[in-house]
C-alpha cells in the first residue's frame, strides 16, 4: 500500500515541449514498515497521451 501523504514528486520541463521527467519517491508500507523507493520516468506526450515512457528505479529502499 502507498502512503500518498509521506510520498513525493519532482516534475523536470525540458526544452523539448514534448518531454518532461518525473522523480518519485513513493513510500510504500510492506508489513507494517514504511519503505521508499526512488524512481525516475521520462515521459514523452503526443496529442494529450503518453507516446513514450521510460522508467528507473532503484530496487533497494532509501533513506530520504
Amino acid at each position: 500500500m502507498v502512503d500518498a501523504e509521506k510520498s513525493g514528486f519532482v516534475l523536470h520541463d525540458t526544452t523539448d515541449p514534448e518531454v518532461f521527467i518525473a522523480e518519485i519517491d513513493p513510500v510504500l508500507l510492506v508489513d507494517g514498515v514504511a519503505v521508499t523507493m526512488s524512481l525516475v520516468q521520462i515521459f514523452r506526450v503526443r496529442d494529450g497521451r503518453i507516446a513514450r515512457l521510460r522508467d528507473d528505479f532503484s530496487p533497494d529502499p532509501v533513506d530520504l
